[in-house]
């Protein structure tokens, strides 16, 4: 038996508490979620238990089969929501990173890294470079990394967030062998269907404490969410609010006509986009959709005969929103800086050609108020922020650039209930002010509270589209899309 205990644990970051007076208790033989809004302290927990954060006041104690366990740490594997991984080496020589064989040549690993390889479907990427791949198969191999050292403890945090339904099955599936083998698991997401299908217990953290420890038929999404808005008037009704109509005299817009990806991945996309609309495209990863928002916010090559100009014939702005956040965040700046990055810099300066750090504070706390950033102050780092609260100033920072076009890839991957009502908030006003947004999500609720028209891809052919606003529900939803979705000949050929 293996258990892990907190006892009052108290962190604070300058006048942010993070953590105040935290207890509970981890036994080995079960999954357990880790359930909270962003800001609640649960980054701060992991990072504790990884030995990566130190407590004010508090201990963290491992028994193992009546053996108290001095470092502890040693004994922590964790999965990080962004993967730590190195862009510039291979498969193999990541999961060798810092537990080398050898100082001399290539990194390899102590631990034969075939069953971990095996075990997530990784072999045949062993020797490809991590910056070829893409985040799903980045994310795995961060999993890999962390079961090849036999750990006690398992800290999963966000990992299948950027992972398909049938990836995110197998590492469930990883996850209850491990498990079973005696290991304790502790997993932290932001789907609640994640919990109540996985877990034997759910504790919901809030304001740095454990505020509830949910289990049994108590365990419910409805009864988690009921936890995590304490204070909100939550009911089973969506989020969705009113779909709005397309500018019938637009200013501008975006028309794609037999465009086609250079490297294959979508062919004759004929597709037209207008301002005031919220346009998801949805698609499994490998069906083309990625790619194609990645196009469409001129990340990657496009094709063919894509016209993207306003009236005037001026071609419009666009700003694009990775998903990984990795890729979007200035982690050596401050919440503020990253706040007004995208801004033209002449609207930061005074008359002289050199920056205002008054103008520069006077538009960044006003992006706080309006965005509802959680910060305590805008010179703090941007590290200092939760996930949820990170991937705001993201959106913020975007929608701040004022680009007739706004292309963002999973808005609220990592992101928390309350968080996502925000970020909506502010894709649908963005919409309703004359300009056009463009996602790529994964998930079908969130297609359904925010969007307007859903793009299905397969194949990377455009199966079809479809007014959510004529979708009764987001399960009608998910029924149409999979019915296009298998509308390809590929698809019934194999039915």
């Amino acid at each position: 038996m293996i258990r892990l205990s907190a006892s009052e644990l108290r962190k604070n970051y300058g006048p942010t508490r993070a953590l105040a007076g935290l207890s509970m208790e981890l036994c080995s033989g079960d999954i357990v979620g880790l359930a909270g809004p962003n800001g609640a302290g649960k980054s701060t927990l992991t990072r504790m238990l990884a030995g990566e954060e130190t407590p004010d006041s508090g201990s963290i104690t491992l028994d193992r089969n009546g053996i108290n366990v001095v470092r502890v740490t040693d004994h922590v594997a964790v999965v990080h929501q962004e993967p730590q991984v190195w862009p510039n080496l291979t498969v193999l020589e990541n999961l060798a990173v810092g537990r080398e064989a050898s100082a001399v040549g290539s990194p390899r690993p102590q631990v034969d890294p075939l069953p971990s390889l095996k075990l997530l479907e990784l072999e045949r990427f062993a020797h490809y470079q991590l910056s070829d791949l893409s985040l799903a198969v980045q994310q795995r191999v961060e999993i890999a990394r962390a079961i090849m050292y036999d750990a006690d403890i398992f800290l999963f945090d966000e990992p299948n967030s950027a992972l398909t339904d049938e990836e995110s099955k197998s590492l469930f599936s990883v996850m209850r062998r491990l498990a079973d083998a005696g290991k304790i698991v502790l997993l932290i997401t932001h789907r609640l269907e994640d919990f109540v299908n996985s877990c034997g217990r759910v504790l919901v953290l809030r304001d740095g404490t454990i505020q509830a420890d949910l289990s049994g038929n108590r365990m419910t999404e409805m009864a988690i969410v009921r936890e995590l808005t304490h204070g909100l008037n939550v009911t089973e009704a969506t989020l969705r609010t009113e779909t709005r109509e397309a500018a019938l005299d637009p200013s501008f817009v975006v028309s794609l006509d037999g465009c086609f990806d250079p490297a294959g991945s979508f062919d004759r996309i004929d597709l037209r986009i207008v301002p005031g609309t919220v346009t998801i495209v949805a698609g499994v990863e490998g069906s083309g959709a990625r790619e194609l928002v990645r196009a469409l916010g001129r990340h990657s090559p496009i094709s063919g005969n894509m016209n993207a100009r306003r009236k005037d014939g001026k071609e419009i702005a666009v700003s694009y929103v990775a998903a990984s956040r990795r890729s979007t965040v200035f982690q050596n700046l401050s919440v503020g800086d990253n706040l007004v990055a995208r801004l033209d810099w002449s609207s930061l300066s005074n008359p002289v050609p050199f920056l205002s750090r008054s103008k520069i504070a006077a538009r960044a706390e006003a992006a706080v108020k309006k965005y509802f950033v959680k910060t305590a102050s805008i010179n703090h780092p941007i590290t200092s922020l939760s996930g949820g609260n990170q991937q705001k100033v993201v959106v913020s920072a975007a929608v701040e650039y004022g680009a007739e076009l706004l292309v963002i890839e999973e808005p609220t991957r990592g992101v928390d209930f309350g968080s996502k009502r925000d970020i909506y908030a502010i894709l649908r006003d963005y919409a309703a002010k004359g300009h056009a947004v463009v996602l790529f999500c994964t998930e079908v609720p969130e297609m359904y509270d925010v969007g307007d028209e859903v793009v299905v891809v397969s194949h990377g052919l455009i199966m079809g589209r479809m007014a959510v606003g004529e979708q009764a529900s987001a399960t009608e939803l998910t029924h149409r899309i999979t019915e296009l979705e298998s509308s390809h000949p590929s698809v019934q050929g194999n039915a």
